[in-house]
C-alpha cells in the first residue's frame, strides 16, 4: 500500500545514495515506532558546465509527510571539484556522518568523510538514557540507567502483565537473574526518580 510518493530536485544529475529515519515510540500502539522525518543524503552529478554547489555532498530533511524541511550542502575548505557522497548515517546523539569521494579530478579520489551536529535533529531524536542488554537474555539481564538518575524501580512482567519481580536500585547498572524463568518474551519496565519510565 503506497502512503505516498515525492520527488525532489537540486539542479542537475540528482544522485540519492542514502537514507536515514528518525523514529520514536508510539505512545498510542504498543511496541510502534512512529516516523518522525527522514534524512536523505547524495550529490549532484555535473554535466558539462558546474553549477555552483553541484559536485558536493548535499543533505535533504523531509517530515513524516514527505514534505521538504531543509536542504543543505557540505562547504568547507577541504571541497574540491568532484565530491561524491557514498553514504549517510544518524546518530543516536544527533549528529550526522556523511562519507564518500573527493578529487581534483577523476581518478585522483581520496575518501572524505565529514561529521556534523545538527540542533534541529538533535531535538528530535531520543536520548538513549535507559538500557537493556542483552537482548535476547540467557542467565542474567543487565539494566542500565544514565547518570541523572538517583534511582529506579525495575519490574519484570510476563506477556500476560504478572508482575515476576522488582527490586529498587540505585546502581547504575544493575543485573537480574533470569535463569528460572520458561522461554519467552518478557517486559520489563524501569520507573527512575524523575518520573522517566522505560
Amino acid at each position: 500500500e503506497e502512503l505516498w510518493q515525492k520527488s525532489y530536485n537540486f539542479g542537475n544529475r540528482d544522485i540519492l545514495m542514502g537514507t536515514s529515519v528518525i523514529q520514536s515510540q508510539d505512545r498510542g500502539a504498543k511496541n510502534q515506532d512512529a516516523t518522525k522525518g527522514i534524512l536523505l543524503g547524495g550529490y549532484t552529478q555535473a554535466e558539462g558546465k558546474i553549477e555552483t554547489d553541484d559536485e558536493t555532498f548535499w543533505m535533504l530533511y523531509l517530515n513524516q509527510d514527505g514534505n521538504e524541511q531543509w536542504r543543505k550542502h557540505i562547504k568547507g575548505e577541504s571541497r574540491k571539484r568532484e565530491e561524491r557522497l557514498s553514504d549517510i548515517k544518524l546518530n543516536r546523539d544527533g549528529s550526522i556522518i556523511l562519507a564518500g569521494t573527493s578529487a581534483e579530478e577523476l581518478g585522483k579520489e581520496n575518501w572524505k568523510i565529514v561529521k556534523l551536529g545538527d540542533k534541529q535533529l538533535d531535538q528530535l531524536i531520543e536520548k538513549q538514557d535507559i538500557k537493556i542488554y542483552p537482548n535476547p537474555v540467557s542467565d542474567y539481564a543487565y539494566v542500565e540507567i544514565g547518570s541523572q538518575f538517583k534511582e529506579a524501580d525495575i519490574m519484570l512482567y510476563d506477556m500476560s502483565g504478572r508482575q515476576l519481580q522488582s527490586l529498587k536500585t540505585k546502581n547504575k547498572v544493575t543485573k537480574i537473574n533470569t535463569q528460572n524463568l520458561i522461554q519467552g518474551a518478557y517486559l520489563v519496565t524501569i520507573k527512575t526518580d524523575t518520573n522517566k519510565t522505560a
